[in-house]
């Protein structure tokens, strides 16, 4: 049976109860009065993986049997299935279970193993092939695949593994020594090693891991990083240290497409892997290049149908290649095959997915599935505020809106939501105070000051569309006018900028001039003292901003001091 997370686990606390002193003890029972040194290289061989009943557990036992008697003990201690068995009884799993890489590497590290093999076997009618590879126990990243296996029985397979794994031992020292001089800064000495540990196994995978490494310490080129790499990969397609060293140089390079290939190729072999997928799936959508991940990763699902890890993968590069439509889809088949994949990020980007596809009813929908789950997520509840306006339900807009502030005051953007809802509904004075508040929370002045600008702008044009026929629509034309300042004077208070100078100077010019007019038939002082101190603000205003629109910031200026002598008659008139 396969292990599962559980055992893995159980195992991680079996080896901190073992210590050191196990291994001792388990050679004692092996060997009674044997004493090897400590020295002693040691290898675990675990069960193989296989659906044949049986055929995974019974080739692991015929390689040890294989290779404890074609090497001696002293020279390489070969982990009793007893041993093995002790280990996995204790956690509660029978003897012949087929841990996964994970597990294999916690096993091998309680038993001091040096390395440990592990693999696949498959039966057929002329027989059974075994692919099989041996893993430092120190970095099961670092491994050396060894060469595949027919035969028509086991032990003849057996046979094939036990002479690859005593090759492949030649080339352990000169690595050992290449990892340890590059440890030490010593980046030509690991060069020299890596070149000696391929020398004793042509074939070695590990060995041009560590020179790809030490180029890279001594400062190579990319192309001598990517040179030795690719060595790698064609002997280990998915030899994790190499893909991530060929990306990395390719980018280096600036030769996006080959980065994005072997980035794919990497997170496509250890989609498992959450911080290794999130890291480079975020390199991918920053290279522009994301396009060129979609086949690779499509590929692998349709390889591997059902796979919920991979389908979780190619959810996200159909996100990072903006492709919403099927992205949506993946997204939908993703927690049908893993409810627990439907968490707060998936609902994120999910309903951000089908707004940028044009679909507000679903990205709503999606949303309030969101905030029905996880009701205390103040950026859910921000994003729903937004789907509901984009779907034309204002009112409910304006209270997902205000709900995501009252759970989280920091929440990004979520006064600004409420302020948009407000100016929506036509609560351009509640907008005002809110995002006032925006700014003592902590929301960005600019952004602030950006949005009460565009408010600002609206307020004008309305103002100025508006059509005089009457005093009374002469009035109302002017206090729209003012409302647009107020607006403006706020933008520029919270972020000073020229277009919001200009267009508050602008406002209150058109608020003197109608003042000033109306007042020709009301004679109040109040019109007048209204014109004074609006002609005063455009004269500051319009001179500050003049930058944005030269011409007609000359034209008022000269136009204001024209309407100095009238404004200052009617306030020496009517305030008395």
């Amino acid at each position: 049976m396969r292990m599962t997370c559980q055992s893995k686990l159980l195992l991680g606390l079996i080896a901190v109860s073992l210590g050191s002193t196990a291994p001792g003890h388990l050679l004692a029972q092996t060997r009674k009065t044997e004493v090897l040194p400590d020295e002693t290289p040691r290898a675990l061989i675990v069960a193989f993986r296989s659906s044949e009943k049986g055929a995974g557990p019974s080739l692991g036992e015929n390689i040890r049997s294989k290779l404890q008697s074609d090497i001696p003990v002293k020279q390489l201690y070969v982990i009793p299935k007893a041993t093995i068995c002790a280990n996995l009884e204790a956690s509660g799993f029978p003897c012949d279970s087929m841990p996964d890489a994970i597990t294999s590497r916690l096993l091998a590290t309680s038993l001091r193993a040096d390395f440990y093999v592990d693999g696949t076997v498959t039966k057929s009618a002329t027989g059974y092939t075994s692919n099989a590879r041996l893993v430092l126990a120190r970095d099961n990243s670092m491994v050396q695949p060894l060469p595949t296996a027919t035969g028509n029985k086991l032990g003849d397979i057996a046979a094939m593994i036990s002479k690859s794994i005593l090759d492949v031992r030649k080339e352990l020292p000169d690595e050992r020594t290449c990892e340890t001089k590059l440890g030490g800064g010593d980046a030509a000495g690991a060069i020299t090693a890596a070149k000696a540990s391929i020398v004793a196994y042509p074939q070695s995978s590990i060995g041009r891991v560590c020179l790809a490494n030490a180029l890279l310490k001594q400062g190579a080129s990319p192309d001598s990083v990517i040179a030795v790499a690719k060595q790698v990969t064609a002997i280990d397609p998915r030899s994790r240290p190499a893909l991530i060293m060929l990306g990395d140089a390719y980018a280096q390079k600036n030769d996006l497409n080959h980065a994005v290939e072997a980035w794919t190729k990497l997170i496509a072999s250890y989609p498992k892997d959450v911080q290794l997928v999130s890291t480079v799936v975020n390199k991918i959508g920053q290279s522009g290049q994301a396009a060129a991940a979609k086949p690779i990763i499509i590929a692998a699902v349709d390889s591997n149908p059902g796979d919920p890890d991979l389908v979780h993968l190619k959810y996200l590069i159909l996100l990072a290649t903006k492709d919403c439509a099927e992205a949506t889809a993946a997204g939908e088949q993703m927690i049908k095959a893993d409810t627990a994949a439907a968490d707060t990020t998936f609902f994120l980007r999910q309903s951000a997915c089908y707004a940028s596809a044009n679909d507000p009813q679903k990205s709503s929908a999606t949303a309030a599935q969101g905030v029905a789950k996880f009701k205390n997520n103040a950026a859910l509840w921000s994003l729903y505020a937004q789907t509901l306006r984009l779907a034309g339900q204002l009112p409910q807009s304006l209270a997902a809106a205000q709900t995501a502030v009252k759970l989280d005051p920091k929440t990004e953007h979520g006064y600004l939501r409420i302020a948009q809802a407000q100016i929506d509904l036509n609560q351009p004075d509640s907008a005002i105070g809110t995002l006032k508040q925006a700014v003592a929370a902590g929301e960005d002045k600019s952004t602030v000051g950006q949005f009460l600008l565009v408010l600002g702008n609206k307020a004008y044009k309305d103002a100025s569309a508006q059509v005089i026929s009457t005093s009374d629509s002469l009035a109302i034309r002017r206090d729209a006018f003012q409302k647009a300042a107020v607006i403006l004077a706020t933008s520029d208070s919270i972020s000073p900028s020229p277009a919001a100078k200009f267009v508050l100077g602008v406002s209150a010019f058109k608020v003197g001039d109608a003042a000033i007019r109306d007042n020709q038939g009301k004679k109040t002082c109040e019109l007048a003292k209204l014109a004074q101190s609006s002609f005063l603000t455009a004269q500051i205003d319009i001179a500050a901003g003049g930058s944005i629109d030269p011409k007609t910031a000359q034209q008022l200026l000269a136009a204001l001091g024209q309407y100095g002598p009238a404004v200052d008659g009617q306030v020496k008139k009517f305030c008395k």
